[in-house]
């Protein structure tokens, strides 16, 4: 096995441990506040799957970096956005 094709797997699967952690991490803190799942709590899931999961395509795929730079605006208008009214 070639060297990059080791260091892409060991990028890859720290990607994966970091979104499993970052998932158990926001239940266990649900679960300590006794709260369900709210808009908060969601955005924070979509985050932590969503980064990682950028990385990895970047990581496995010939994506450009305009369409990283896209995913990742989108990414960033999301978790930026506030779903309340103003008034």
């Amino acid at each position: 096995m070639e060297i990059i094709e080791c260091l892409k797997l060991i990028a890859v699967l720290g990607a994966v441990i970091t979104m499993i952690s970052g998932l158990y991490m926001v239940y266990a803190r649900l679960k300590a506040k006794d709260q369900g799942f709210g808009n908060n709590s969601l955005k924070a899931i979509g985050v932590i799957l969503f980064i990682p999961t950028i990385l990895i395509l970047a990581i496995v795929t010939g994506f450009q970096p305009e369409t990283l730079a896209a995913l990742l605006g989108t990414v960033a208008g999301y978790v930026l956005s506030s779903s309340e009214k103003a008034e």
